[in-house]
């Protein structure tokens, strides 16, 4: 059998100098313009070139049609800004400068075509230096991707849902392994003031009450091995230092393709299952753009500060201070209203049936 000298072998995948260059002659016969065609022809993508010094630009046809412009329309660069949509021009206004500077960009944000369409795109561009190493010119590429940017946006919107559901029922969702260590979320160490290496190994079952230490053992054993749901009503060990009732459950999350599954799980107070909600009124229980705003700003909070509060998504909250109620679910906007009632902000309604806001020191 005859071997391959180990000294400069190549991988199956590696090219010699001798192949690249076959390769380069095979295909010397098709234009770059062939290749071009073949990546613009669906439409959402273009590219564009210019002179950083006088601001001189080319763009080809697909960038034309992204931008929604005739064939042959003048385009340049420096004046991209004006596609910008208006509540995206700080995502934009400085994108000439920031190349003129030598500096790559690469955002994401909204424009509105020339035919008053609006789109999501992503804008990349690099800086070419010339012989002295000075930024001399500017090569970039519009990509649209509003289909991407509504497929994450909607499961953005379902995550949301999703928090609020679990927040309004549970104190704390949990995750596990598929052989039953668990994996707690921050709200674990916030209920227990037990953090993740204490909690690891089961040291969690620590915090449960002595008395219910090996049923509890005994039932997750039994779910793990079996994958039958889990559910039982234990007392924790509070930060506090106090024991309370809780009812822990989770299911078994089967993954497709044969990979390991896990298990999600939720802990809920006795109290809160016991505990009748009364209904507010309609009016109550939505919260207008203006009402978002100054409950934000009395606590003075940022959008990043709701977010986590609320666990609604930043780009949510944008687009409820900005159109309110019809822009979301009321789940979200309930979870809002949750996060501010929580840290002193109290809304009630006056004689002339509409909600105020007001912030009281929590206790």
């Amino acid at each position: 059998m005859q071997e391959k000298s180990a000294v400069g072998s190549k991988s199956d995948t590696e090219l010699s100098s001798e192949q690249f260059e076959a390769a380069v002659r095979k295909m010397s016969g098709i234009s770059s313009a062939h290749f071009l065609k073949l990546v613009e022809d669906r439409g959402t993508i273009g590219f564009w070139s210019s002179d950083i010094v006088t601001g001189d630009c080319s763009a080809t046809l697909g960038l034309l049609r992204v931008l929604g412009l005739d064939h042959g329309a003048q385009f340049r660069i420096g004046d991209f800004s004006r596609f910008i949509h208006p509540d995206d021009r700080g995502y934009g206004e400085d994108i000439w400068t920031t190349i003129r500077h030598g500096i790559p960009v690469n955002r994401n944000f909204r424009i509105i075509r020339s035919d008053r369409t609006v789109r999501w795109v992503e804008f990349k561009s690099e800086v070419v230096l010339d012989g002295q190493q000075k930024p001399s010119k500017a090569i970039g590429l519009i990509i649209d991707v509003t289909d991407q940017q509504e497929g994450r946006q909607a499961l953005e919107d379902a995550l949301d849902r999703y928090r609020a559901l679990v927040g309004s029922l549970a104190k704390m969702e949990w995750r596990s392994t598929a052989d039953g260590n668990p994996i707690f979320s921050h709200g674990w160490t916030a209920l227990t003031g037990q953090n993740e290496m204490d909690a690891a190994n089961s040291g969690w079952i620590q915090t449960i009450h002595p008395d219910d230490r090996e049923m509890v053992r005994r039932r997750w054993q039994e779910s793990v091995s079996t994958l039958i749901p889990y559910a039982v009503n234990h007392r924790i060990l509070l930060v506090n230092g106090h024991y309370e009732w809780f009812h822990a459950r989770a299911v078994p999350i089967i993954k497709r393709g044969g990979r390991t599954h896990e298990w999600l799980g939720i802990i809920m107070r006795q109290a809160d299952l016991n505990r009748e909600v009364q209904a507010l009124p309609p009016s109550m229980n939505m919260l207008t753009p203006v009402q978002v705003r100054a409950a934000r700003a009395m606590l003075q909070w940022t959008l990043d500060e709701l977010s986590r509060f609320s666990g609604v998504s930043v780009s949510s909250i944008r687009r409820i201070e900005g159109e309110g109620d019809r822009a979301t679910r009321p789940a979200s906007l309930q979870a809002i209203r949750a996060a501010f009632e929580e840290h002193g902000i109290e809304f009630a309604i006056n004689p002339a049936g509409t909600v105020t806001v007001a912030f009281h020191s929590p206790r």
